[in-house]
């Protein structure tokens, strides 16, 4: 009997050391909150390829970014780590230190081809000490589409995705970073028009977020935005099409994300609710239940384990953040992973001058908002509860009745903060304190275009 178990186990390490290496396609937006997907139930935006792959896979409810700001949320999904534990890669218009392994680099070892289409690691600078151009893998953008629309990326994302197809060696798995420009502003005027023409949706039929003005200007705005969400929902769909016509769709996990929330007041470089959260969907089929709704708080830093376990990879002890794969793997909705209630975010700099300061650090369970501001002086302090407040009208933190939440809160925030070392809270702020010198010093100078 002890022969047929070990003759067993030896068959079952053999089948598994064997099985085929899944194909990864990444695939991120630009400034979107999770809202304005239309399978989340508030917009009413046709997303169908998007709602495609989370029907088909998973649907996570809250998913959130390490910061409401491209360049520092970007570093986080590539190193696996919290923003702040990222030193220059903490802000925009900085650099990310090659000390942090990224994730193409790691499933490079793995025997993967890894390219990048479209927007990766940035915007900032490259000097030696940092990781370059092609920090989310080899750069295929040469490919541009006959006739772009105004305001949009200029790439054909798809025949990019075909170029960097055709690069694998035989059986060669392979993990694309797609970065979609859309829909970032500007938005060109006119996008409006082509909403209702193309997706029978005038600026009076879209929703409005209720912490914005609802007037025409606000709708007119919203819908040259809305109209990219379209069009990124479409290119996405041309890049499945590209997997699905060279048989690889069934062999490749697909995540659907954004970096940041969505360009508009109390979003995008905001400590509110928008700023972080995003939509997220994942397709692994084989591996992942279709139909998974999933209300575990996870951050896009749990991207890069997830990934590196998926391929068949140790997780490294560079990366801080937590793999999906037990959640994925359990093939159940709702809470799932019971350690997973809360979620931290937060910001250094985006752009601001002085006397102005961003500087802050949020905490989001399923019910309030926690927020310290330290660009503020003295500091200060926000607390929200958003299954009543979702827009952010009140601010709790004088509420006597909420004393306790705010207790509750304010210790956890801390406890995470030092296990991961926050400059915030460990008081080491030289890196910090001169790379926001830095930066403010090349947004004075037009970033090196004076």
């Amino acid at each position: 009997m002890k022969k047929l178990i070990l003759l067993l186990c030896l068959c079952c390490g053999f089948a598994k050391a064997e099985e085929k290496k899944p194909n990864i396609l990444l695939v991120v937006t630009d400034d979107e909150s999770w809202l304005e997907r239309k399978i989340y139930g508030w917009s009413v935006i046709p997303t169908p390829v998007f709602d495609r792959i989370a029907k088909e896979g998973a649907l996570f409810k809250h998913a959130y970014s390490s910061a409401p700001s491209c360049a520092p949320s970007r570093a986080a999904v590539l190193t696996g780590r919290n923003f702040w534990e990222l030193e220059q890669g903490a802000f925009i218009q900085a650099w990310l230190p090659k000390k942090f392994p990224v994730l193409p680099e790691l499933l490079e070892k793995q025997g993967y081809l890894t390219g990048r289409i479209g927007k990766g690691w940035g915007p900032g600078v490259y000097p030696e000490e940092a990781h370059g151009e092609d920090s989310a893998g080899k750069v295929y953008n040469a490919i541009k589409r006959e006739k772009p629309e105004k305001g949009m990326s200029v790439m054909d994302y798809a025949r990019n995705f075909q170029a960097l197809l055709k690069d694998r060696k035989e059986g060669q798995p392979f993990f694309c970073w797609l970065g979609m420009q859309e829909p970032h502003d500007p938005w060109a005027p006119g996008n409006d028009v082509k909403l209702e023409k193309r997706f029978g949706l005038s600026p009076e039929q879209i929703p409005v977020p209720g912490f914005l003005e609802d007037d025409e200007k606000t709708r007119l705005r919203r819908a040259n935005m809305l109209y990219e969400t379209c069009r990124s929902d479409e290119f996405l769909g041309e890049v499945v099409a590209v997997l699905e016509k060279s048989g690889e769709l069934e062999n490749t996990i697909i995540i659907v994300t954004a970096d940041n929330g969505t360009a508009c007041a109390q979003a995008k470089a905001s400590a509110y609710d928008w700023g972080c959260h995003v939509p997220f969907a994942i397709r692994w089929p084989g591996k992942v239940k279709p139909g998974m709704v999933v209300e575990d708080f996870i951050g896009l830093q749990d991207i890069a384990p997830t990934l590196v376990e998926a391929a068949g990879g140790e997780v490294p002890s560079s990366m801080s953040a937590r793999s999906l794969v037990p959640v994925l793997a359990s093939g159940k909705s709702g809470r799932v992973d019971p350690a997973r209630d809360h979620i931290v975010t937060g910001l250094e700099w985006h752009g601001e001058l002085p006397p102005a300061n961003k500087a802050s650090r949020t905490i989001r369970d399923a019910r309030f908002q926690y927020i310290i501001n330290y660009g503020t002086s003295p500091v200060t302090e926000e607390l929200y509860d958003l299954e009543r407040d979702p827009d952010h009208r009140v601010n709790l933190i004088a509420d006597a009745s909420q004393a306790e939440t705010l207790e509750r809160l304010r210790k956890l925030l801390r406890e995470r903060q030092l296990e991961t070392g926050d400059p915030r809270v460990t008081g080491k702020m030289e890196v910090f304190n001169a790379t926001r010198a830095f930066v403010e010093e090349r947004k004075a100078k037009g970033y090196g275009k004076e």
